[in-house]
């Protein structure tokens, strides 16, 4: 499935709802062409603030999975009759109504393997014969089980809950004049249909307080922290794999599951940390910039109109023409426009890719204000984040983002060359946000580009966006009243020394 992002469409926009009013309800603004990678934590449905999803989206989700913990109980055998009444009841089916997870460019969902729905039975199955049976427990097969990620987590608790869900959305339209039409198999709720699908499909909104970046039982950051947090666990887990932090994921999961269901009171002491640890992603910190993204998108196109002409022809002067004048615009939003905050999580930048989002988001708003016809796309899948912008069938120019504090040289050097091959194109540019953490990295990748140049290579340009904290406006108002001040203080230290 590809992983791109193009042409990304907001909910809010589509249907003229304000943002806040989402943001009001606490519901996320869904990609509608697109997902977005965040994923429904099963864990954090008891303590979500909205209480359709504690109450009735928990219920379900309980009701579910305690049908299957019952069923594997009584099962004798795998492939009994008990056994195949589990695996029916455990959906892996991809839920892409919701918008959410890995699907990439557009929102299709598919079916995984019986293999793992096995696999997931089979483990739960273990945990319930050592006598627990908290039907919970189904929420943490991505601990031990190859290939249960976080997607397969997340539409397994999307299934379950989305009666809930349903009724969140049903209500929410309703109440700011969405259009809808019934959906049947959706307990005939009156929901808004997606316009980029081929075969109606609604489209469903999800509280904001339970998605994470990753579920915790697929984040590895916090599974190692509980993990050393529990002395019988860490003992166990350390006598087959000497760093647990430096493991590969295999063998993280195939030794906390030996270590964990060795017994009954090792299982309840991982199950319980494992419980009181998951937390939603904060849009706030927004560390992956996937609200900064929606800001950008939901901002007046005013801010992006320029007398810029669109490309007169699809050729790579007029390509790169365009694109210039797009970096431009993003280095003056940043430095002159107070688009610099959405880099930082208070005094902390942000991450990479959350910067790389926000080039993205500006590119697409400034190519749409100016009926430019560039298409920028994103490859945003797990990894780096490199955009081709593209005229015509032959004209390709790659942006690589990167920041000051990360791997500036490697990426100038050798990712953005990576990224130029795979899009057939010798045309790019390599955009530095500075966040500090430059070092000596800028006069290296400058002195990289002169030697290739000199060489008779095509080289990609380099520019530079100061995207360190500035001050704010209010203080800035302040400033320049307080330096009259503090010139007559020196001019009467001189006078005062004199008279000594």
């Amino acid at each position: 499935m590809s992983k791109s992002l193009v042409n990304p469409v907001l909910f809010s926009k589509h249907f003229n709802v304000d943002p806040a009013a989402l943001r009001k309800a606490r519901l996320l603004d869904p990609l509608l062409n697109s997902d977005t990678k965040l994923f429904i934590d099963p864990l954090l449905l008891p303590s979500s603030a909205n209480r359709t999803i504690k109450k009735e989206g928990f219920a379900h989700l309980k009701e579910r999975f305690e049908n299957i913990v019952r069923l594997l109980d009584a099962c004798e055998k795998e492939g009994d009759a008990a056994w195949k009444g589990a695996e029916k009841l455990l959906s892996l089916a991809e839920m892409p109504e919701t918008g959410l997870g890995y699907g990439g460019a557009g929102t299709s969902g598919s079916s995984r393997s019986r293999q793992t729905r096995q696999t997931v039975l089979k483990t739960a199955r273990e945990i319930i014969a050592l006598g627990v049976k908290d039907p919970q427990i189904i929420s943490l097969m991505g601990l031990f089980d190859e290939g249960v990620g976080p997607d397969t987590i997340s539409d397994m608790a999307t299934a379950a809950i989305m009666p809930a869900l349903a009724k969140i959305t049903e209500e929410f339209c309703a109440k700011h004049g969405v259009p809808t039409q019934p959906f049947p198999a959706y307990e005939g709720r009156n929901l808004p249909a997606n316009p980029f699908k081929n075969t109606p499909m609604p489209i469903i909104l999800v509280p904001d307080d339970i998605v994470r970046d990753l579920p915790l039982a697929a984040d590895w950051s916090d599974v190692d922290r509980v993990v050393s947090e529990i002395d019988e666990i860490r003992e166990a887990v350390n006598r087959q794999i000497a760093d647990f932090t430096r493991a590969t994921l295999t063998d993280k999961k195939h030794a906390l599951k030996k270590a964990a269901l060795a017994s009954r009171k090792r299982f309840e002491g991982l199950f319980k940390a494992l419980l009181a640890s998951s937390e939603p992603y904060d849009p706030n910190g927004d560390v992956l910039g996937f609200y900064a993204l929606r800001d950008v998108m939901a901002r007046d196109a005013a801010a992006f109109k320029t007398n810029i002409k669109p490309p007169a022809q699809p050729s790579r002067d007029e390509l790169k023409r365009v694109v210039d004048a797009i970096v431009a615009h993003f280095k003056f939003m940043i430095e002159n426009n107070n688009l610099w905050e959405l880099l930082w999580d208070d005094r902390k930048p942000k991450r990479e890719k959350a910067a790389q989002l926000l080039f993205f988001a500006v590119a697409d708003m400034f190519c749409k204000a100016n009926n430019i016809d560039i298409s920028p796309e994103t490859h945003s899948g797990g990894g780096p984040v490199d955009f081709k912008f593209s005229v015509g069938y032959v004209n390709r120019l790659v942006v690589e983002v990167k920041l000051s504090k990360g791997t500036v040289v490697h990426g100038y050097k050798t990712q953005l060359e990576i990224y130029k091959t795979a899009s057939q194109t010798d045309a790019g540019v390599f955009l530095v946000i500075d966040v500090g953490g430059m070092g000596r990295k800028l006069i290296e990748i400058k002195k990289h580009r002169e030697l290739m140049e000199a060489k008779g290579h095509r080289v990609s340009d380099i520019v530079v966006v100061d995207g360190k904290r500035k001050a704010s406006a209010s203080v800035a108002k302040i400033a320049p009243a307080a330096k009259p001040a503090a010139k007559k203080v020196a001019r009467k230290r001189p006078r005062k020394a004199r008279g000594a």
